[in-house]
């Protein structure tokens, strides 16, 4: 669905539309005038005569005639263009969705990879993503899909907590740097030592419409859930001095 969404967009954004109706304008224009001279210079001193004839019309004059055909050569010209417009568009989405699955595989190899803790949120501040990176807390991919985020905190003062990471503000008005401890897995081998870890996380809403439109007061706008990105605190004596870094590598 997010990638349909891309691609609508991408198609009709206002600079690509103009620029396709234009090319498109001028390409009927450019037809128009060839077959006109076709016609005038070529075509016309043959069929018009023998059209004319059909109709009991011996002046060689038809009003009716020479507007029908100034029609069928606006007609025919628009026939074609649209075709090389169709044509056009096809071989610009099939490049679009091309590059998006290219894009798409990148992203997702960065979000799989990452040891940033990276999950979505429903607007009832539901889990219904989260990266590989859950590992870290003892869970297994997928756990902790279908929790609520304020049972996976492990904080006195979660409910000051708990509106920050729900928040549904974007751009500079968005949460960021918070710091926050989110429990270990109860059914994993580290909670009876490490009962939760330390994060600080950033979060942001996620609405239907761009930031732009989101941020003007009054307009409509449709709220998806919240985007929301926890980097592990390392402290300084979890750091392994470089020395001993050079010896293990060595080993």
């Amino acid at each position: 669905m997010f990638l349909g969404v891309v691609v609508f967009r991408f198609f009709m954004s206002p600079e690509k539309l103009r620029k396709k109706i234009w090319n498109h304008f001028g390409l009927t224009l450019f037809l128009v005038l060839v077959f006109t001279l076709v016609w005038e210079y070529g075509l016309k001193g043959i069929l018009k005569p023998a059209t004319l004839s059909l109709f009991h019309t011996p002046d060689g004059e038809s009003p009716v005639f020479d507007t029908g055909v100034h029609v069928g050569i606006v007609f025919l010209a628009m026939v074609f263009s649209i075709f090389s417009l169709i044509r056009q568009v096809q071989e610009t989405s099939k490049k679009t969705v091309t590059e998006l699955g290219k894009t798409e595989r990148r992203y997702k190899s960065i979000v799989e990879s990452t040891n940033d803790l990276i999950f979505q949120l429903d607007d009832h501040g539901i889990v219904i993503f989260a990266n590989p990176a859950v590992r870290l807390l003892g869970y297994e991919d997928g756990e902790v899909v279908g929790q609520f985020i304020g049972d996976l905190l492990f904080m006195d003062n979660k409910d000051e907590v708990l509106p920050r990471i729900m928040t549904k503000r974007v751009g500079h008005r968005a949460t960021y740097h918070l710091p926050i401890q989110l429990r270990t897995s109860p059914d994993s081998v580290i909670s009876s030592e490490i009962p939760a870890m330390e994060f600080v996380v950033d979060a942001c809403g996620l609405w239907d419409e761009a930031d732009e439109h989101v941020q003007t007061r009054g307009a409509d706008k449709s709220f998806i859930g919240t985007l929301c990105i926890a980097r592990p605190v390392i402290k300084p004596e979890d750091l392994i001095p470089l020395e001993e870094a050079e010896e293990a590598e060595a080993i």
